[in-house]
Order: structure tokens, then C-alpha cells, then sequence
């Protein structure tokens, strides 16, 4: 009975992994997968110790019989069920092998967690609890066999390993993998020399009791979820674990013992056996420390320091570092003997992207001099010709991966092979020759030659074009035109909420009060509340308004800034200096006597109002505060103004509005094609906006013809609306390209509700390699259009929009952000390790490629990096920097030689510049914290440089860049980054021009000091491509200027501030190049007459005229123009008359779409011309009191001409 019951699952679970591979894992097919190798442990446990744990357990016949009865019942029903099931479920097998379809996936789950299978679990687990209760007890009597133990624990691990969510006992539960896994390669380790079953009956009885409470405390973990027991839970797999490890003389003797034969055995060992080896040094090696603890240290030499079970301190720490050091030599020799099949852990996401990017890497390092010298004994020409031809061959085939499990295995073995050359390669480049036997050129040349033949014999096959054609129709691709994406959100059904909240703001008492809007997530209470916080009514209630985001973890003073951010546009430099306490103080002075509103989003705790309360007076004049969670409780009772807004799901008819406004925006009649799958659209969503949003995303990016079939299988599964949400996500990632996968996962990299800075994550992803180079396009507006697509495909938030077409700053939605560090996790893409507690228990893996770690300052003291392959490490602290403390890292540069991605732009190093840092050399992207240490000139030795970020922070000045700055001819991206002041500049050196290297990639520069008594022509001419450039132009009083900047041909955006010496006049002629789109002018103190000059620009489109750029109190236009002028901003100016002459049919701003007006005091007129601009659609106006009638008779005239979508935003 039982041996058809494994049987059945056997070849369910064969089934099952090979649907897998066909979906491409979903992590819903995981947990059914999950689900019958728990039931397989069960019933291994069951039949082969259940009957006689029945009749040890009661000396009463008939309570023996009822037991085994009941037993034999539960068998019976559990190999009914499996039977049926595995039928079906070969059955889905084989017609998904001609045609898959995601609604015969979900059909799976229906299968397998069948309300009948369902029903076995409570059963299984009362079971659990009596078969663990009788091996801790009653086991002694028995007689247990080796290969049963071996069997029930390889089945137990399998059941482990598949699961990945254990939620609270994530970590106890992993800690309990290893140790059962160390056991069983310990007695598959004493067992290769003859050790008979008899010689283990302690230990076997031991590993037994153990195993089977294992296997009952992680059922219990994964179908037994009650929070009330989570206490009681962690505590027993605490107790196991300190139990695994076997510490009763009875059972140390035994293994002693067993240790002892093995070691007088002389058996040769064959490649099983050397495999088994392999496994027993490694979880040795995992497990040391426990294992000296427990006194089971027979293979140290020193017996002698083992007293009575228990070694003395000071012998722990030699004998440990001892038996290290031999352990690590057994280590070595079994490589050598017998190497690893597969090396390398490598990336599961953008494989031919990876080829593509070292293909790339390997053409330009063999062309080099250096190149050719480092390689002159290798043959990587060999490599790079194989690889070359492989490539064309798995762009062929790769379309059918998912479809064909042959062709996923050779794509896999390519992949895997050029990360082994990246390696060899990389390595060699630091003066690390790995080429050996084991792993060298010449094998991987023979590795891809059988990987081609085999690549070849499948595209000769004719079975190959039916199923092209085929799978074409499903395949979604990047659009070779892409739609620009909707950067305001659409808000659909939120009218009534939004109106509600905005009555509770500006009515009731005029006591501070607070107005809490919760729900579960992906309900739209953020959308909620920035439409509440944006709202004309609010904007001109409230006279300060500040929005801060909370998270789960939180740091007081970045709270803080982000209020006094909000409140002043223009902070004073020493604000970024205050403590906690003086920034409080701040923001209270700030907000008192002003009627204010400050948004609270995604609050977790009620600690997080209680720590900012102090801050927000109570002034008596209508303040409120808005607090935004999932739960009831984040707010004291006494300052709510009434019961939290409970936000409600959506209605089936909002469902849809949302959906036809994400796709087909200002329509108001939607395709057929989508009206047919209308109903079970509205059913799956479940009323949940942000799964609306994703599966909008999905379809968007399909052809209408497939709409059906998508929403039908998703439609099936019957689930809440939360699990519906990630399985539409787990979707929508499946279908967009291999390309866009890493991009948006790399997400997953940063801290939760991370505002990520577009130009930074554009960097960032063009260093690692994911951007796919055209010729046509720079690199940097591929990946622009990268991250255009993940919005279009509603992934990505727009947090700031530029001022116009494009983006400032992104974030994504906490569910989607929780599925990028799951998801990027298991495809071995990166990993994140956040807080003290992943912190002090992560382990690092041997070819973990990116670490992330997001912790406090005082956690980096403990930050110990012992693997060499990492290629990107990014640090986050909470709270940001620690002026008080800094830090060490020198030890680590020296491991992680191949990085190419290191941010450490929020860790204070030791004053000086670490020289280490000068040995990357495969450094593409380096941000670092300045400390008042110049750039030595050694930084020309990171040749293969991108992007230099440099953040000033206890020291504030400008930054001397030494002459060999030049040498970095692949430079991108230079920064300065100072809060304190944007005049802090770059001084490239300039005595040598004549003989130095243009900087040809050059795209963006900031912030680059000019002065115009040098050869200002001579140096810009050395960034003959730059795009973006901020400059400060330092000036002399009483001097006559010439500034000719027009050699910058490519400059598409120039922000420019004066630095005037000795007095403030001077006369001043600038040319821009006609290219220029975008222009902000700083501190000139110019005269409005030399608005012409600027004005008739011909490519421009952004005009900011900010801090005194413009002297007078009259700007009258008159030859200016402003053809293609989208967007205008005037900020802390003198202007009180804005005029324009009343020419015939003249207008000056024929594409003007918005008007920003920010502290001008003064200003009373506007030019009433902008009344008849059929292009206006919104004016904002903070701090300017006295054009308020001026606004008026503009929006009366736009009324007149029949232009009634004008908005006026006053705060």
C-alpha cells in the first residue's frame, strides 16, 4: 500500500517539475509542489514507524487496534486521493506539453489542494504530534534501519528546500535545514567504509527522534499558521536545534566510534563516493562551531582539550582555528579530486543580456594593449570566437525555452559557461590566475563547441518552425515605438472618499485633530490621500502642507527633514546639520501660528506619531493631520477627529472605469475585445485598485486577441484578493522581456519606499550590464526608455515628474516592492539583507553576485564579506549618515576585487581615501561619501569608471580632480552632491589641455567650475557629448564678459549659477547652443533686457529663472519670443510688473503648458496675454501675496475663450 502511495507521488512530483519548467516557476506551483513532498514525508513517517509506535504506545488491545485502524483508514484515504490526483494531473501534463495556457496552471492548484486533499491536513498533523511524542519516548526499543532513515530524511529536506515563505520561522527554519542535512551526510559519511547499521543503533535512534519532530514543527510552520502559536513554535525549533547536534555520551560514543572505522578503512572511493565526501566537508564546514560545542571534535588532533563533553574556553579558540585550517585543506583536495558539476550559482534573469554585455566586455579588453599582454598565455581569442557563434545560435532558439526542455538546458549551459568566463577572465585582470584543470580556457572551449553541436542540431530540426510560428503569437516583446506613459495617475471611484476626507480637513473643531484613512494594501490610500493633499480646496485651506512617507522602518530625523523639506522650498544650510531634538524644535517654530496639514503615509505603528507629536503645535486654527496604514490602531484615540475612513474595495463598475482609463484613456467606449472579458475581469480583481492597475499593465502590452485566455486563467483560481493581486503580478513579470526582468527587479535592491533618483537608477543599470547597446541610441536613453515601460506597464510610481515629458524620481508599491526582493532573491539575481537580525544570521553564499544591506550605523561593524565574487554591494543605513561614527572597510575591498557596482555614498570612511578602493579595477560605478580627502591621482587606475558620484558631508567644499581624471575615458556620469550649497564645484585641472583626453562618453556633468578669465572654450571642448551640465560661473566685479558656450553641441540642458567677487555689477554676453531644451539661471542679477537673447531660442522648451538670475521690478516683453517654452518658472525674483506688448495676433508663449510663480513677494501683474493661451493648463503660486487679481482676470479671460480646464493652484 504505501510503496504505491510514494509511487503515485513519485510520478506526480515528475509531472508537477516538468509543468514547472514549462510556467517558468510560479510560485503557486511551488507550494503544490511543496505540498505532496510534505505529504510523501508523512507518509514515509507513517508506514514505516507508525505501526509500531501504535502498539508501543498502550498496553490495551482494543485503544492498539482503534489506533491502527485509524491509521490504516488515513493511508487508505491519502492513496485514493494521490491515485485520482495523479491522473489528472498527468493528464494537464500532457496537454500543456502541446498547448500551455495559464488557466491549465491554475487548474493545478485546483488538483492538488482540493478541498478533499485539503481536508487530510488537521488528520496529518494530529498524527505528527503522536508520532513525535513516541520517538522521544518509546523509540529506544526499536530497531532502526539506515536506508529508512536516509529515505525519510531526503524526502523531509526536499520538503524544506522547496518552500521559501515561511514567514515568522523563515530563519529557525533554515538553521534547522542545515543541521538535519549535516546529519545525513555525516552517517552517508561513516557508512562509505562498511559501518554496519548495528555499529549506529544510538545515532540512527537519535537522527530519527529528531527528524520526525522536525518534520512535525515544519508542517506545523506551513499548514498550522496561528499566531498565537508562534511563540510556542520558535521556542521548539530552538530547543531542536540545540538537540540535533548529539551531545548524550551514549550517542557521542557512537559517533566517535563510527569516525574511528571510517579513518582505519583503506576502501578506495568511487564518484558517488566522492560526491558524498564533498557533501560532509561542506556541512561540516557550516556547522563547526555547534559541532565543537557539542564535543564531537574526534577529527582534531587534540582529544586531550575535550573534557568531559565540554571544551575550556581558551582551547575552543585554538582547536577551532586548527581544525578550520585542516578542514579547509580536506576542502581543497576534494575539489580537486573531484570538481563541482556546476560552479557557479549564477543569475537566473536576462541570460543572453549577460552574453551580450561580456561579448562586449571581451572585444574591447582583446583590443587593448593590456589586454593582449594579461592574456598573451590563454586563449580567450578562441573563447571570445565560440561564444560569438554560440550566441547567434541561442538568439534562434532562445524564443522557445518555456516551451521545450532541451532547449532551456542548452540555454542554461551557455549562460553558465559565460559567467565561468567572466570569471576566469575578471580574475586574471587582478592578477588571480584560476585557470586550472578544474576550470580553465581550454575546457570551456570544449564545453561550448558541445554546447554549439548540440544548439546546431536542434536548429537543423524541422520540429522547430511549427513551433516558432506558434509561440510567437504569445511571446511579448519590447515595442519598437514606445507610447509614452501617463505620468499623473488616473483616479477612478475615489470622488466620494476624497470629498468625505476633505470635509473632515476643513470642518469640525478647531483643535489639532487627525484623520486616519486605512485599509488592507493595494487599496489605493495613498492614491486617496495625494488627491485629497492636492486638491485646490487644500492647497488654498492649508498655508503650510507637508508630506512624509513612514514605512515599517522609520528614522525620526529623516522624518523631520522630510517635513521641513515640504514647508520651505529653501532650507538654511545648518539644517543638515541638527540633531534629532533641534530639528523637532524647527519644525514646531515653522508651524506655529500657521494653519498646516501633514500627511503621515504608510504608518505601522503608533510609535511613529508619538515620536513626531511634539512638532506639530496646536495652534487652535483648523491643523490636522492625515495618517495613512493598514491598520486601526497607529493613532491615539483623544486626537482622531471621528472613526478611522475605512477604505472600501471597489465596486465591479469602478473595476472597469479604471481599466478602460488605463488603457484607453479619455475613451469612453472601450473594444469589443475587452467588453468580452469585462465580468471576469470585475470577479478577479476583486475589488482590489492595484490589481486593476497590473493586469492593466499586462494587456497593454498584448495583443487584444490573447485578453481572453490570460484573464480566464487567472479568473480561476479562487483565492483573496491579496494572493490574486501577486499572482496577476507573478504574471505580469512573466510576460515582460528578459531585458526589462532585472531592471525591475533590481528594485529589490534599495530600502522599502526607497525614492529613487532616475538619473542615479539609470547609472546604476547601465553598470551592471542591462542595458542592451544600439547604435543608434545612447545607452543611458535606452534604459530611459527601460524605465518608460515598466511605468507604461504600471510597475513603477512616478514620485516626481520632470518639468515636462519625463521623470524626477520613482518608487514602487510596497506589494510589488516585497515581490522584487522574493523574486530577485530566488533568481540568484541579488540578495537584500535587511536589519541586525538578517544581518548577524546571514551566511554569506560562495557566488552571491550583488548584496544590498539596509541596517543601522553600529550593524557595520560586524560587516564581514568573505566572497570574492560579489560584482555590486550596496549600503543603506537608517537614518542616514552617522557623523559620529565611520568606518573601516579596507579589509573588504581587498576580498570583493571584482566588484563593479560599490555605493557607499551613506557609510563615513576613515578620513583618508582608501587606497584599496584604487585596486578595483572593474569598477563601473563608485558613489562614496566625501570626507575633506582630496581625489588622489591613483583613481585613473579604475580604467573601466562610469559614473563617480562624490556627496560632501562633514567637510563642505568644492573638489580638486587631479590631472590624470582625463585617463578615465569611459566616464559618464560625474557628480558633486553637496545639501549644504549646488555652488560646490568641480575643478578639473587645466594646465595641460592642449595634451590631455577628451572625456568622449561623457553624458552628464555636475557640477563643473568655469571662469571665464581662462580658456573657458578649451575645457568645455574636452566634453565634445555631454548632455546635462550644472556650472558655476565665477565672476570678477567691474569685468567685461564673453562666455561662448555654444561649442557644446550635444547640450540639451544647462543649469547655470553665478559666483560674483567683490561686489555684484559687471557686464556679461553668454551664447547658447541652439540645441539647448532646458535652461535654469541662478544668481545673475541680469537685466530683463537681456531676455532676448535667451528668448528666441528655437529648441526650447524649460525655462527656470530662479534667485536673482534677473534684476528689475519690470519685465516687459517685447522681441522676445518663447516658441516651443512648455514650462516656465520665475522663483525669488524682485519683478512687480510682468507685461507684454500688445502686438496684433502676438503670442509669446504659444506652447506654454505650465506657470510656476514661488516667492515673489512683490509681483502684482502678469501678462494678460496668458488668458488667451490655448495650451495653459495649470499655474502654481506659493508666496505671492499680491497677484491675486492679476490671476483672476486670467482665468476669466481663459473662461471667455471657451478654455475651462485651466487650474490655478495657490498655497
Amino acid at each position: 500500500m504505501a510503496s504505491s502511495s510514494i509511487t503515485c507521488i513519485s510520478s506526480a512530483l515528475d509531472d508537477l517539475q516538468s509543468l514547472l519548467n514549462i510556467f517558468h516557476y510560479p510560485e503557486f506551483l511551488l507550494s503544490v509542489k511543496n505540498w505532496l513532498t510534505f505529504l510523501r514525508t508523512f507518509i514515509l513517517c507513517a508506514t514505516k514507524w507508525g505501526k509500531d509506535y501504535v502498539h508501543l504506545a498502550s498496553d490495551d488491545k482494543e485503544e492498539v487496534d482503534n489506533h491502527h485502524a485509524s491509521l490504516e483508514a488515513l493511508i487508505v484515504r491519502i492513496e485514493d486521493a494521490i491515485s485520482k490526483r495523479a491522473q489528472e494531473l498527468h493528464s494537464i501534463y500532457l496537454s500543456s506539453s502541446e498547448n500551455p495556457s495559464y488557466n491549465q496552471a491554475f487548474k493545478i492548484v485546483d488538483c492538488i489542494e482540493g478541498s478533499d486533499m485539503v481536508s487530510l491536513r488537521p488528520e496529518i498533523y494530529r498524527w505528527y504530534f503522536f508520532f513525535s511524542d513516541c520517538s522521544s519516548k518509546l523509540s529506544s526499543n526499536l530497531i532502526v534501519r539506515k536506508d529508512d532513515i536516509m529515505e525519510f530524511m531526503d524526502s523531509l529536506l526536499e520538503s524544506l528546500e522547496d518552500f521559501h515563505d515561511w514567514g515568522f520561522a523563515d530563519g529557525l527554519i533554515k538553521a534547522l535545514e542545515e543541521k538535519l542535512e549535516f546529519l545525513k551526510n555525516f552517517i552517508r559519511f561513516v557508512t562509505l567504509h562498511d559501518v554496519e547499521d548495528t555499529q549506529l543503533g544510538p545515532l540512527l535512534t537519535h537522527v530519527k527522534a529528531v527528524a520526525i519532530k522536525a518534520a512535525r514543527l515544519s508542517y506545523q510552520c506551513k499548514f498550522e499558521k496561528k499566531s498565537e502559536l508562534q511563540d510556542e513554535t520558535d521556542k521548539s525549533i530552538l530547543e531542536l536545534l540545540l538537540k540535533i547536534i548529539p551531545v548524550e555520551p551514549q550517542v557521542h560514543e557512537t559517533c566517535v566510534q563510527a569516525l574511528i572505522a571510517s579513518k582505519l578503512s583503506r576502501k578506495s572511493l568511487g564518484d558517488t563516493d566522492e560526491q558524498i565526501l564533498r557533501d560532509f566537508v561542506d556541512s561540516l564546514l557550516c556547522n563547526l562551531g555547534d559541532i565543537l560545542k557539542s564535543g564531537l571534535a574526534i577529527l582534531s588532533p587534540s582529544l586531550n582539550a575535550i573534557k568531559d563533553g565540554v571544551l575550556l574556553s581558551q582551547d575552543m579558540e585554538l582547536l577551532s582555528s586548527d581544525l578550520l585550517k585542516k578542514i579547509q585543506l580536506i576542502e581543497t583536495t576534494v575539489a580537486q579530486r573531484c570538481p563541482e558539476p556546476s560552479l557557479f550559482d549564477y543569475p537566473k534573469t536576462n541570460g543572453l543580456g549577460f552574453i551580450d554585455f561580456l561579448l562586449e566586455n571581451l572585444m574591447e579588453l582583446t583590443s587593448t594593449e593590456a589586454g593582449s599582454i594579461t592574456f598573451m598565455n590563454h586563449p580567450i581569442q578562441a573563447v571570445q570566437e565560440e561564444l560569438v557563434c554560440l550566441r547567434s545560435l541561442l538568439g534562434r532558439i532562445v524564443e522557445l525555452r518555456s516551451e521545450d526542455e532541451e532547449l532551456q538546458a542548452i540555454r542554461d549551459c551557455a549562460i553558465e559557461v559565460a559567467y565561468k568566463i567572466e570569471f576566469l577572465v575578471d580574475s586574471l585582470m587582478v592578477g588571480d590566475d584560476l585557470d586550472s584543470s578544474s576550470m580553465s580556457f581550454h575546457s570551456i572551449v570544449e564545453e561550448i563547441k558541445i554546447i554549439k553541436a548540440k544548439a546546431l542540431q536542434i536548429c537543423d530540426n524541422d520540429r522547430l518552425h511549427g513551433k516558432v510560428k506558434k509561440v510567437s503569437k504569445r511571446l511579448f516583446h519590447m515595442p519598437t515605438q514606445l507610447n509614452k506613459p501617463i505620468i499623473n495617475d488616473v483616479v477612478v471611484g475615489l470622488e466620494f472618499e476624497a470629498a468625505s476626507i476633505i470635509n473632515r480637513l476643513t470642518r469640525g473643531s478647531l483643535q489639532l485633530q487627525i484623520v486616519s484613512i486605512v485599509g488592507m494594501p493595494g487599496l489605493g490610500k495613498t492614491t486617496l490621500a495625494r488627491k485629497v493633499y492636492n486638491s485646490s480646496t487644500v492647497t488654498s485651506y492649508f498655508y503650510k502642507r507637508a508630506w512624509c512617507t513612514v514605512s515599517q522602518v522609520y528614522h525620526k530625523r529623516n522624518l523631520l527633514l522630510e517635513i521641513l523639506s515640504c514647508i520651505e522650498s529653501k532650507l538654511p544650510c545648518n539644517v543638515f546639520e541638527m540633531s534629532k531634538e533641534d530639528l523637532a524644535h524647527e519644525v514646531k517654530r515653522r508651524l506655529l501660528r500657521n494653519k498646516y496639514l501633514i500627511v503621515l503615509d504608510d504608518v505601522w505603528d503608533i510609535e511613529a506619531f508619538n515620536g513626531l507629536e511634539a512638532s506639530f503645535p496646536d495652534n487652535g486654527n483648523g491643523s490636522r493631520v492625515i495618517l495613512t496604514s493598514r491598520r486601526q490602531d497607529v493613532a491615539p484615540q483623544d486626537k482622531l477627529d471621528q472613526e478611522p475612513h475605512s477604505l472600501r474595495q471597489f465596486t465591479p463598475d469602478e473595476s472597469w472605469d479604471l481599466l478602460k482609463a488605463k488603457l484607453y484613456p479619455g475613451q469612453d467606449l472601450a473594444p469589443p475585445e475587452l467588453c468580452e472579458i469585462r465580468q471576469k475581469v470585475v470577479e478577479m480583481c476583486q475589488g482590489l485598485p492595484l490589481t486593476v492597475v497590473i493586469l492593466a499593465g499586462i494587456l497593454s502590452s498584448m495583443d487584444r486577441h490573447d485578453w481572453k485566455e490570460v484573464v480566464e486563467g487567472l479568473s480561476s483560481r479562487n483565492v483573496s484578493s491579496t494572493e490574486q493581486c501577486t499572482a496577476t503580478l507573478e504574471l505580469s513579470y512573466k510576460h515582460l522581456p528578459d531585458n526589462l526582468k532585472a531592471c525591475f527587479l533590481y528594485f529589490g535592491a534599495f530600502p522599502e519606499d526607497y525614492e529613487h533618483n532616475t538619473k542615479r537608477l539609470i547609472s546604476l543599470w547601465v553598470a551592471e550590464g542591462f542595458v542592451q547597446k544600439t547604435q543608434l541610441k545612447r545607452s543611458e536613453d535606452v534604459a530611459n526608455d527601460y524605465l518608460m515601460e515598466l511605468i507604461s506597464r504600471s510597475l513603477v510610481i512616478v514620485s516626481k515628474p520632470r518639468s515636462i515629458d519625463g521623470v524626477k524620481a520613482c518608487r514602487i508599491h510596497d506589494l510589488l516592492y516585497e515581490f522584487c526582493v522574493t523574486k530577485a532573491k530566488g533568481e540568484k539575481l541579488l540578495q537584500l539583507v535587511r536589519r541586525y537580525d538578517e544581518l548577524s544570521a546571514f551566511t554569506m553564499p560562495c557566488y552571491l553576485r550583488r548584496l544590498c544591506i539596509d541596517s543601522k550605523p553600529e550593524h557595520f561593524d560586524n560587516l564581514r564579506l568573505f566572497s570574492s565574487a560579489i560584482r555590486c554591494l550596496l549600503l543603506f543605513h537608517h537614518g542616514g549618515v552617522d557623523r559620529e561614527r565611520s568606518f573601516d572597510l579596507r579589509f573588504i575591498f581587498s576580498i570583493i576585487k571584482l566588484v563593479k557596482v560599490l555605493d557607499l555614498s551613506q557609510i563615513q570612511l576613515r578620513p583618508t581615501f582608501p587606497r584599496e578602493l584604487e585596486l578595483l579595477v572593474h569598477l563601473r560605478y563608485l558613489a562614496i561619501l566625501g570626507n575633506g580627502s582630496p581625489i588622489p591621482a591613483s583613481i585613473c587606475n579604475l580604467s573601466n569608471l562610469e559614473t563617480l558620484i562624490w556627496e560632501n558631508f562633514s567637510f563642505h567644499s568644492s573638489v580638486s580632480l587631479p590631472d590624470t581624471i582625463w585617463n578615465l575615458k569611459k566616464l559618464r556620469h560625474l557628480q558633486l552632491k553637496d545639501k549644504i550649497s549646488k555652488n560646490y564645484h568641480f575643478s578639473f585641472p587645466d594646465d595641460n589641455l592642449d595634451n590631455s583626453s577628451q572625456l568622449c562618453d561623457l553624458d552628464i556633468l555636475s557640477c563643473l567650475s568655469l571662469n571665464p578669465l581662462k580658456n573657458i572654450n578649451k575645457l568645455l571642448r574636452k566634453f565634445p557629448n555631454i548632455r546635462k551640465l550644472r556650472s558655476s560661473l565665477y565672476l570678477n566685479h567691474g569685468y567685461e564678459y564673453h562666455v561662448a558656450i555654444e561649442c557644446l553641441s550635444q547640450l540639451e540642458s544647462l543649469d547655470l549659477s553665478c559666483v560674483v567677487y567683490g561686489g555684484d555689477r559687471y557686464q556679461l554676453d553668454i551664447q547658447f547652443p541652439l540645441i539647448i531644451k532646458k535652461l535654469t539661471l541662478s544668481y545673475f542679477r541680469l537685466p530683463w533686457s537681456k531676455m532676448s537673447a535667451i528668448g528666441n531660442l528655437p529648441n526650447f522648451e524649460v525655462l527656470k529663472l530662479l534667485d536673482r538670475s534677473f534684476e528689475g521690478e519690470i519685465w516687459e516683453m517685447e522681441v522676445e519670443k518663447f516658441p516651443k517654452v512648455k514650462f516656465l518658472k520665475l522663483d525669488s525674483l524682485d519683478i512687480v510688473k510682468w507685461t507684454a506688448s500688445e502686438y496684433e495676433d502676438q503670442d509669446y508663449f504659444p506652447r506654454l503648458q505650465k506657470l510656476v510663480l514661488e516667492s515673489c513677494d512683490a509681483l502684482q501683474e502678469i501678462p494678460s496675454c496668458l488668458g488667451n493661451s490655448s495650451t495653459l493648463e495649470i499655474i502654481e503660486v506659493s508666496k505671492c501675496p499680491n497677484c491675486t487679481s492679476s490671476l483672476e482676470e486670467i482665468q476669466e479671460e481663459q473662461r471667455s475663450n471657451g478654455y475651462t480646464e485651466l487650474m490655478i493652484l495657490i498655497s
